[in-house]
């Protein structure tokens, strides 16, 4: 049971362990190069959790952890306040989530450890990847935190995601937290902790020097960044030359002759009406080529009733500049993108408005949409979509043999976010085994390869045409096959957990 309130429960210097956890996990992802971090940052946590525990040892344990982690990480949030007031209060309740969705960690392993004696080693990877799983459900959804991204900036050692994805690698860092953990105490966890790593690593080296195996063949694709300010971007008085630009660097990104020239999120700064054909040519003249344009563009759609219905989307064009299909954005940022809980507070949406645009005014695309080239199949990622791996994996399934993704990553300045926002493509390449074609408004553009390895990656704030041939794979990974078992696995983990702990108080009424 809990230990009794005691006269020495105030704060201390034992609260530094806590603290330092969330320094550590924040440290070990994106943009900090200290993957490293990753193996020894919950260490601490397990330390303070491992002592006699009290209500407000609890609580301390998983505000002081989260708090500091997420603070740290998701800080880039107040960049974007320059924009919207909005911000602000979206990122208080942000970080007010995240810190109660931590608790479903904590608050397992240390019921499951006082109350039924079960160790950390067997509720911390299981309770760890459930509420990172929970992050990403709901209006308020916002997976972005997610432990396993710690190691992206080594493509190495993150080969194995192509067996258990995001979270399984999640799941095996907090494994290897607890062996640590309990190898201050006992040298046979340390065994236990070289075993894996050593399995791990083999695995790792076996995959890095044996490849992505049989090929279909490779495509040209080009990228264009045209580095627009986001002040600018939705400023009528500079549109025509917006697009000016557009159109002269797709000219120049010609003369490597891509099959596919990719323009970011958003590039044409306009409202697209869908109510009739809309040809990219009424917006510049093309050069004679036979290379393909996708660009990202706002579509407005009318219901029956007349209400204007605002869709994210990316459109692929013929080298003459004909509509050949459409992707309507699927998840959407809550917040800008999507009025969370719209069903209830919906009538507020008019009281708000970002950049002319009104607060939470677009809707969500139902179709994982496959393009077709005549040599390749590809599908598209928008913006935020990239943190989601279910979605890449549906366009695996459906038959795309490489990814796009698109951005305008200008909101974020110089913040943390566009190196983490860039790092989650690491991951979806790994796990599906594809490439990634990346056009982002103002960097980071650039290409990553099936081993997460990124090619031509740009720089921030600069104006850049970039082309690379990439490979069209078609293998399916473990992952792309199975999915997140882990998750599942985890579920029934806590299930049974739940199951002991109802026939224990069963037992003894």
């Amino acid at each position: 049971m809990l230990a009794h309130e005691r006269s020495s429960d105030r704060w201390g210097l034992d609260e530094l362990y806590p603290f330092a956890s969330g320094v550590l996990l924040a440290l070990s992802l994106p943009p900090f190069h200290l993957s490293f971090l990753a193996l020894v940052a919950l260490v601490p946590l397990f330390l303070y959790l491992d002592q006699p525990v009290t209500v407000k040892r609890i609580v301390r344990a998983g505000v002081i952890t989260a708090v500091v982690y997420f603070g740290i990480n998701l800080n880039w949030l107040i960049v974007v306040g320059r924009f919207s007031w909005l911000i602000y209060p979206g990122y208080a309740t942000i970080l007010f989530i995240y810190t109660c969705n931590f608790f479903v960690f904590v608050l397992t392993v240390v019921i499951a450890k006082v109350y039924l004696s079960i160790d950390f080693l067997y509720t911390a990877p299981f309770a760890w990847v459930i509420s990172e799983r929970l992050r990403a459900y709901g209006d308020m959804a916002f997976p972005w935190s997610t432990f396993g991204y710690s190691l992206t900036s080594f493509p190495f050692f993150l080969q194995f995601a192509d067996l258990v994805g995001v979270y399984g690698v999640s799941f095996v860092l907090v494994l290897l937290n607890v062996l640590l953990f309990h190898s201050l105490k006992d040298r046979r966890y340390a065994v236990a902790w070289l075993l894996i790593v050593a399995a791990l690593n083999a695995y790792n080296t076996f995959r890095w020097f044996r490849g992505i195996g049989t090929q279909l063949g490779s495509i040209e694709v080009a990228a264009i960044q045209p580095n627009v300010p986001q002040r600018l971007k939705w400023n009528s008085a500079y549109s025509m030359q917006i697009v000016k630009n557009l159109f002269a660097m797709q000219a120049t990104a010609l003369k490597t002759a891509p099959r596919l020239v990719v323009w970011p999120e958003t590039a044409i700064p306009y409202y697209i009406d869908e109510r009739r054909p809309f040809h990219l040519s009424e917006m510049g003249t093309l050069p004679f080529n036979n290379s393909y344009i996708l660009t990202g563009l706002l579509n407005v759609g009318y219901s029956a009733d007349g209400l204007a219905h605002f869709y994210n989307a990316a459109t692929l064009f013929d080298p003459r500049g004909e509509p050949l299909g459409s992707y309507k954005k699927i998840y959407l940022v809550p917040g800008s993108e999507e009025f969370p809980f719209r069903r209830f507070i919906g009538f507020t949406r008019t009281f708000f408005s970002i950049q002319r645009i009104t607060y939470g005014a677009m809707e969500s695309g139902k179709e994982a949409t496959v393009f077709t080239l005549p040599d390749a199949k590809f599908s598209v990622l928008i913006c935020y979509e990239s943190v989601y791996p279910q979605l890449t994996r549906a366009f695996r399934l459906r038959g795309a043999q490489f990814l796009v993704n698109i951005t305008n990553d200008a909101w974020f300045g110089r913040s943390f976010a566009p190196y983490q926002h860039a790092a989650f493509l690491v991951m979806r390449a790994i796990e599906n085994r594809m490439a990634v074609a990346r056009s982002a408004n103002t960097g980071i553009s650039g290409f990553v390869d099936p081993m997460g390895r990124w090619h031509q990656r740009t720089n921030l704030f600069t104006e850049a045409i970039i082309s690379d041939r990439i490979p069209l794979t078609r293998t399916l990974s473990f992952y792309t096959r199975y999915g997140d078992l882990i998750v599942y696995i985890s579920y029934a983990a806590m299930a049974l957990i739940v199951m002991k702990a109802l026939w224990k108080r069963w037992r003894s009424e």
